[in-house]
């Protein structure tokens, strides 16, 4: 009888997961690994290129410090949230800044619209603020309107007893008034930026990646549903056996990412060798990290992801970026990221940011949509060439995001385990059926001479790639991927069977 009740549970079960996963198509195969992929011929991992659009400076402040955050906010505009050093007076503040193409920012206002008396900047959007840092500003899909926006503090003003920092929580409903959380502290122990914080859609809960204690340079971490109960903070990242001599994981800034969670880990590395404290000298880049359920990271290819030494940046700092800090990510209307953060000639633990206002700027850096990694072709006298692994197909969509030339598309039928690889593609859908593409395109889709992809429908297919002198960094398609058991489950018992986050 147990056998018999677990069956039926595995059935029900899967068919759930199944309706569930094919409640959010289309999927998209983004390339951080080959974990998906039954072929990749010809094709190097490589990053995405992100171009400088833009040096952002406030008249007042200096920000030598990556603690920099763009929110999409209430009136259609993008709110660029940070802490600068004035440079008149010393003091940290908080200001804020709007845009309406997240471009081209202003201050704001903040202080008048808010009602703070006696602000030091005209943009200081929190009163009197504490001897700390901001660590995240975001936004809250689980939060009420009146605390759709939260603020992460780090104030060291408080400390306590034994010398633990007081971390808290504000809330907002426009980012201009800010309220504080009580009983929101995000890590017992108490630590400061760099900070990741995003909502987890796979768990359904806010995460939180901070440092495990104060000047532990590793990432933690924690999630919370209301911002004031949390999991145990557990170890989730640090430098490895691959890195420099005596490099630190400083932080990992992360944001979820359609169907994935990107991470940016920041290396801090090359300072003075001596029997002290790691502060004083050293530079920072930011590298690029991956996770498909938002608590268990991959590290990518072991080199900056945005350099520091960036050329278009050193032009505009009139000289080279020592440190760099990639703290924020947005979706731009045609789907290319925006990234933001700071960049700073100075060297770590530098007080001299003030002395230099030009050569400290916030950054915005564009990538194209889902261009974070790419396969690149390496010979290009053959074409470079993928296959996936099996899709339930369940709809009429292909779309490829790539910059090559002579680009076509085949669909293979996936095969019985213990069966030879298919030769022939299905009818109609072979590379020869296909109209061929040399360009650049976020979304091209595949035409085929003999049918269309709707005639598929929950059948196990096999999506295969050929182009040459280019690079692909993403496809998106109406289908449920699995792995070899799932996609024989699908084919004797009619069920698809893949896990979120796996």
């Amino acid at each position: 009888m147990n056998k018999i009740v677990n069956v039926a549970l595995m059935v029900l079960l899967v068919g759930a997961v199944s309706n569930v996963l094919a409640a959010k198509q289309p999927y998209r195969q983004l390339f951080f690994d080959d974990q998906r992929l039954f072929v990749r011929e010809n094709l190097e991992r490589v990053y995405g290129d992100a171009t400088l659009e833009e040096l952002y400076r406030d008249e007042n402040l200096v920000n030598p410090y990556g603690w920099v955050w763009a929110v999409d906010g209430p009136g259609g505009l993008v709110h660029l949230m940070y802490m600068g050093e004035h440079i008149g007076n010393h003091t940290n503040y908080l200001a804020a800044a709007v845009s309406v193409d997240g471009i081209h920012f202003r201050p704001r206002n903040t202080a008048a619209e808010s009602g703070i008396a006696n602000p030091g900047v005209p943009n200081q959007y929190l009163p009197n603020p504490p001897i700390g840092e901001p660590a995240a500003v975001l936004a809250d899909p689980l939060a009420p309107v009146a605390e759709r926006y939260k603020l992460l503090f780090c104030d060291y003003g408080k400390l306590s007893p034994d010398w633990r920092v007081m971390d808290c929580v504000y809330s907002s409903p426009d980012l201009v008034r800010w309220t504080k959380i009580e009983g929101s502290s995000w890590n017992p122990v108490g630590t400061e930026p760099v900070l990741g914080a995003f909502y987890n859609d796979v768990f359904k809960c806010m995460t939180v990646m901070s440092r495990p204690d104060w000047g532990q340079r590793r990432v933690g971490i924690t999630e919370t549903k209301d911002w004031r109960h949390y999991t145990d903070l557990e170890l989730c990242l640090q430098a490895d056996s691959l890195d420099p001599a005596l490099t630190e994981v400083y932080g990992m800034p992360s944001f979820p990412y359609e169907g994935y969670f990107i991470g940016f880990p920041h290396l801090y590395h090359d300072m003075p060798q001596m029997r002290r404290i790691k502060y004083f000298g050293g530079k920072m880049h930011c590298e690029l990290a991956y996770s498909l359920n938002g608590r268990h990271w991959q590290r990518s290819l072991r080199r900056p992801f945005l350099p520091a030494g960036n050329p278009a940046v050193a032009e505009r700092l009139g000289g080279e970026a020592k440190m760099l800090f990639l703290t924020s990510m947005r979706r731009d209307k045609d789907g290319s990221v925006l990234l933001y953060g700071t960049v700073t000639r100075q060297e770590h633990g530098s007080s001299n940011a003030a002395k230099d206002p030009k050569g400290n700027a916030i950054f915005i850096f564009r990538l194209r949509q889902d261009g974070f990694v790419g396969l690149k072709t390496m010979d290009s006298g053959r074409p470079g060439r993928l296959c996936s692994r099996a899709l339930i197909w369940k709809g009429s969509e292909l779309a490829v995001n790539l910059k090559a030339e002579g680009a076509t598309c085949a669909i293979y039928p996936h095969v019985a385990l213990g069966q030879p690889e298919p030769q022939e593609p299905i009818a109609g859908f072979g590379h020869a059926d296909c109209t061929p593409f040399s360009g650049d395109s976020a979304a091209w889709r595949p035409q085929w001479k003999g049918g269309c992809l709707a005639a598929l429908n929950d059948r196990l297919v096999l999506v295969e790639l050929k182009f040459k002198n280019g690079t692909v960094y993403s496809f998106t398609a109406d289908g449920i991927p699995q792995m070899e058991i799932e996609a024989e489950r699908h084919r004797h018992f009619g069920k698809g069977f893949a896990r979120p986050g796996f």
